[in-house]
């Protein structure tokens, strides 16, 4: 097969991964892995088909495999394109998009949710530009002449073990954190003297209230009667210790009352309410982050590594050409991020405004996106090492990216919520591109993509070894990657328009459920009667984080806890 007809080969089976991706895309809960592995398991049937096609111009083995190989290469470009879709107008976010979900959520609420959608295109697109970009210079650090991922493979298990660590102490707790037993309250604001009742004093946007009522979520402006307990000065300002019952809120006052306030004399406070986090808060939920990292470990440490797990397995259709490793491996990350995710979001309705499709330019300035865009670029580096998702890379983006002193998930400016968008995208796309590229520098497979290209490829797998011998199912491939991007690119803008426009009259539950059985389906077809009983358990595990208020990626100490065992 010459050059030519094996570029028009590659680039169709490219258009129909990218056909593949719109439906894992769009579709909560079908991962880019669960295609793969059933293209893994299909390959049979699509290098028949590729030659079907394409026999005319004899083609080699070799090129016949990379052919269906960039059938995945399409998928998993395009998914990262479109999963942004249905995170921010379903709320459905999979692991890869979870960070994007609550300023892409505000931006929906505030209808601008296409802007939000090209946004991530500016980040999907510029990263699959970046990583490019970054080839050589990447095959350089890691490959020869440096060596880099050679030099570090010895203290590979610390490397992950501080990433470990990285990822536990992002978490912190929040005002309305159900982890916190009781609440601790702070109040600036005024002290009224005299035999009155808050409602004596309440104006129009006031809350009249007790203080054994109070919640960290009570906005606006206060009112309440409450004992002094005790009064100090601490660097210039002065306090008021308030007591009703067992129930105490420190108050910093705004002004000097006209009248001192005594310990033991009853007092109005007028002032606005926040809750009072300390380090023993922070520590209890870093603490339970930990717990459903190391159970998510012990998950993947009972499936990789205790014996005879997958050798009683009941198939009801044999697939010789899948690993065992896969076959556990599909289960349980549908159930830890795809069914969970699923089964939550059915006990929500939520009610989208109207948003605005025509005219959206995006505000954030150009200097700015490709700030965000080198960011993420820089994050997803890290995802050459084993364990390293996409998710946690993202994680990494976040704090790189964020303003100085600022919680990343906090309510920020249009443009740093525009600009948060742009980086958690870029990192998407880009770390799907440096896992093809680890693949052929390091001869490793990070993604469940790449694991099923690697199957794929099998013997005829080669290293880009020198740096000017660059292998042709390599090169292939990147085009194949680039022809994705720039097929995403108004493949995004268009359902992203569409949904903008159509969102608030989806049937949500019946798509979910729909999905629903489709996974239970794929489930029991390719991992078995196990793979069910897998399933179920990552499913719980799954529903753990976002029911005790932690980060999903948490998650991923499936994978990197059996690695960190590997290389110690």
């Amino acid at each position: 097969m010459g050059p030519l007809e094996f570029l028009l080969a590659v680039i169709l089976f490219t258009l129909l991964g990218c056909v593949a991706g719109i439906i894992t895309g769009l579709v909560p809960g079908i991962h880019v892995n669960n295609v793969a592995y059933m293209i893994l398991a299909s390959q049979a049937a699509l290098l028949s088909l590729a030659m079907a096609l394409f026999g005319w111009a004899q083609p080699s083995a070799y090129q016949l495999v990379i052919i269906v190989c960039s059938l995945v290469i399409g998928n998993a470009i395009t998914h990262t394109f479109l999963d942004f879709i249905p995170s921010v107008f379903l709320g459905a976010p999979d692991a890869d998009t979870a960070l994007s979900l609550l300023p892409g959520h505000r931006m929906v609420l505030a209808g601008s949710g296409y802007e939000a959608v090209k946004c991530s295109v500016v980040g999907s697109f510029g990263a699959v530009i970046g990583a490019l970009a970054l080839l050589i210079p990447m095959r350089l650090v890691v490959g020869s002449p440096i060596n880099a991922y050679d030099a570090l493979a010895k203290w590979m298990h610390l490397l992950l073990l501080c990433v470990c660590i990285f990822l536990i102490m992002t978490e912190h707790a929040r005002p309305g954190d159900r982890l916190l037993r009781r609440k601790k309250l702070e109040m600036r604001g005024h002290a009224i003297l005299g035999s009155l009742e808050p409602s004596d004093v309440l104006h129009a946007g006031q809350t009249g209230a007790t203080l054994g009522t109070l919640g960290g979520d009570l906005g606006g402006a206060v009112a309440l009667k409450a004992r002094v307990v005790n009064k100090f000065s601490d660097a210039g300002a002065r306090f008021l210790l308030l007591e009703d019952g067992r129930d105490t809120i420190l108050l910093e006052l705004l002004d000097s009352p006209r009248m001192e306030p005594e310990p033991g004399e009853q007092i109005i406070a007028v002032g606005t309410l926040k809750t009072r986090l300390t380090w023993k808060d922070h520590a209890a939920k870093r603490a339970i982050a930990a717990g459903v990292f190391l159970l998510a470990g012990l998950l993947g440490i009972a499936l990789l590594y205790l014996p005879g797990m997958a050798s009683r397995n009941i198939f009801l259709v044999s697939i010789p050409s899948v690993e065992q490793s896969t076959v556990l491996m599909f289960p349980l990350f549908t159930g830890l991020f795809g069914l969970s995710t699923l089964l939550l979001s059915m006990k929500d309705s939520p009610k989208i405004p109207e948003q605005k499709t025509e005219n959206v330019r995006i505000k954030l300035g150009k200097l700015r996106q490709v700030k965000a865009i080198i960011s993420g670029c820089i994050a997803s580096m890290a995802s050459w090492f084993p364990g390293i998702s996409s998710a946690i890379s993202t994680i990494i983006s976040v704090f790189l990216n964020r303003p100085s002193g600022k919680d990343p998930e906090s309510e920020g400016t249009e443009c740093e919520t525009q600009e948060f968008i742009v980086s958690v995208s870029a990192v998407n796309t880009s770390v799907a591109l440096f896992n093809l590229m680890a693949l052929f520098v390091i001869l490793k497979a990070r993604s469940g993509a790449m694991k099923a290209v690697e199957g794929i490829i099998s013997a005829e797998l080669t290293a880009w070894e020198p740096l000017g011998n660059v292998p042709i199912g390599m090169s292939a491939l990147l085009v194949s990657a680039l022809v994705a991007g720039i097929v995403s690119v108004p493949l995004t803008l268009f359902f992203g328009r569409l949904f903008a426009k159509r969102c608030s009259s989806v049937n949500y539950k019946l798509l979910v459920k729909s999905v629903i059985i489709f996974l239970l389906v794929t489930v029991t077809l390719f991992s078995g009667a196990f793979g069910l009983v897998i399933l179920a358990i990552s499913t719980c595990v799954g529903m753990i984080p976002p029911l005790i208020g932690v980060k999903r990626v948490h998650l991923m100490g499936c994978l990197i806890v059996p690695v960190i065992l590997f290389f110690m």
